[in-house]
């Protein structure tokens, strides 16, 4: 680094340059204003950009690298010049933006390795494999993949090497978390590691020997976010579908729909209550009979089934919006039912009618189109972006994970937080104060995330976004509801002695292999966190659940451009 320019942002020293051009040619290594404006470009998580339409922090650089040699060979360059540094696969809201003003951003996208190995069951994947190429390809041999909330875009190396994200999808093909096989690494120091049987040249199919296992250590639940070097390959899990090859896709954008294959429904069932849908749920997993088991809140699935926000209004107006859709019948899940044979497929059928009849259920009444709409986005997780347009803007809370016996206390604690904003005249999007998506995963546990829609352009409906993560989290301090799974960052810490010594082991996993914190991010732990501060900052949680902490709080962030 050399000096600051106008903007007040550093500059790339000539040698440092030089050295990075030896590594990767000219043409892949840029400090280019107009080219690095489009890695500061914030979105935070699924939003229209607002009047701060960049964020504070710009990278010094971008470097393109293609091989993991070269990776290695740039975080070696960072480590001898003082710089840090941050990987960047394809870009997802603002995780992938830098965060120091002395960082390098290692844009992945050359490394777009894919794949398919059909008899194992798996795939091999680089970091700017997208979980589209990696679904399509997967298709072809009747497999596929599970593809986290982010949508078809997502990298699904990413969420499984480095960030929180789970799918739709995970009652049958677990999260990204547990289906990373064996992986490729590069430490924070540029050393080149690959664990499971990668290690041994083995392929790409097994993730530990024996010992611990590694993916606790690397990954564990929540992950790093980029603050343990860069992953480059990975060998991922697939699962076998009743489908093979391409899916037809009928209708035009944005209602596009796809044909159910043989042997597979998708049923609406509706609860009278949800003490009913809980107790249901127990004996649906238990004889594990649904492929998919989805909660969507009524006004998320009405936006899904019309084509537009003034059509949705209407619709409500009208009160002809399909039975899914209607406020009064949140208690309910959407399954899709997924058979190899007409007789597996008759059982399947039998069975979940019997159990959703035993617990004083029913089946919404729907068209063709309407379970092929849904059908499709819950295929290739397009839901979030059909469910993004009511706002213009969101954020998530609460994640819940783990018993479904929690699912009452989720809905009530979630409307609790959101009622007043989401009421007429409030400052989050208008509506029901029913916002939880809810689902299992492989048939043992519950997640539970509450989504919180505000206008990315209104500095007070960002506060109040923020005034309802920050009142979630506070709640859930308070009268704890399981465990909470969005724990990201300090919140680790703050939450303290609930969540065990995970924050204290993740930071002496941080310390051993990036003891200078050049592998920079803010969604890990606190890096280098003298023992005093770790034992004293739980104390000061009741002070971030005082409400007028809260306020003060929620418009920092509102400020800063939530």
């Amino acid at each position: 680094m050399s000096a600051k320019t106008d903007k007040g942002r550093l500059t790339l020293d000539p040698e440092v340059r030089i050295e990075l051009e030896n590594i990767l040619g000219a043409r892949n290594i840029t400090d280019d204003p107009a080219l690095m404006s489009g890695y500061a470009w914030n979105t935070g998580v699924g939003k229209i950009a607002s009047s701060d339409k960049f964020a504070a922090l710009w990278p010094i650089a971008v470097a393109l690298p293609a091989t993991v040699e070269e990776v290695a060979a740039i975080v070696k360059c960072c480590k001898r010049h003082g710089l840090s540094f941050r990987p960047h696969s394809t870009g997802y809201g603002s995780m992938g933006c830098v965060t120091s003003p002395d960082s390098i951003c290692i844009d992945l996208r050359r490394m777009k390795h894919l794949e398919i190995l059909p008899e194992d069951r798996m795939a091999v994947i680089g970091p700017y494999a997208t979980a589209n190429q990696l679904q399509a390809e997967a298709r072809k041999h009747g497999l596929t993949c599970h593809v986290v909330g982010a949508g078809p875009s997502h990298s699904p190396l990413a969420s499984a090497t480095s960030l929180i994200g789970v799918g739709i999808t995970s009652q049958f093909t677990s999260a990204n978390m547990r289906n990373m096989l064996a992986w490729e690494w590069v430490t924070p120091e540029g050393d080149i590691i690959r664990g499971g049987s990668a290690a041994s040249g083995l392929g790409w199919y097994a993730s530990d020997g024996p010992g611990p296992g590694t993916r606790g250590l690397l990954r564990g639940f929540f992950g790093a976010g980029g603050g343990l070097g860069v992953f480059t390959r990975i060998g991922i899990k697939l699962y076998p579908i009743n489908q093979k090859g391409k899916m037809e896709v009928i209708g035009k954008v944005p209602q596009l729909r796809s044909k159910l294959p043989p042997h597979t429904a998708l049923l609406h069932a509706i609860f009278p209550d949800y003490e009913a849908q809980r107790a249901a749920t127990f004996d649906l997993l238990q004889d594990d009979v649904c492929t998919v088991l989805l909660r969507m809140p009524p006004d998320h699935i009405g936006w899904t089934l019309t084509r537009t926000n003034a059509e949705f209004v209407q619709r409500t107006k009208d009160k002809t919006l399909p039975e899914p859709a209607i406020l009064d019948n949140g208690a309910s899940w959407t399954i899709l039912i997924a058979s190899r044979s007409e007789a597996e497929h008759r059982w399947r059928s039998e069975t979940v009618r019997a159990i959703v009849a035993s617990h004083n259920g029913r089946f919404a009444e729907m068209t063709q189109e309407e379970e092929e709409v849904l059908y499709h986005n819950l295929a290739t997780s397009q839901y979030v972006p059909r469910v993004l347009r009511a706002s213009g803007g969101i954020t998530t809370s609460f994640g819940v994970l783990d018993s479904f016996h929690f699912l009452p206390q989720a809905i009530e604690m979630g409307e609790k937080v959101l009622a007043k904003d989401t009421a007429p005249g409030g400052d989050l999007c208008e509506g029901s104060p029913d916002e939880q998506w809810i689902w299992p995963h492989e048939g043992r546990y519950m997640w539970a995330e509450n989504i919180i829609h505000f206008d990315p352009t209104s500095e007070a409906s960002r506060a109040a976004g923020a005034r309802a993560l920050l009142t979630h989290f506070a709640d859930q301090w308070k009268r704890p509801l399981g465990t909470t799974g969005l724990l990201v960052g300090p919140i680790q810490d703050v939450t303290g002695p609930r969540i065990g010594k995970a924050p204290a082991f993740a930071r002496k996993v941080k310390s051993y292999f990036d003891k200078d914190d050049r592998s920079k991010t803010k969604e890990y732990v606190i890096p280098n966190m003298p023992p005093v501060v770790e034992k004293v900052l739980p104390a000061f949680r009741p002070i971030f659940a005082f409400k007028p902490v809260q306020s003060v709080m929620a418009k920092i962030l509102a400020k800063k451009g939530m």
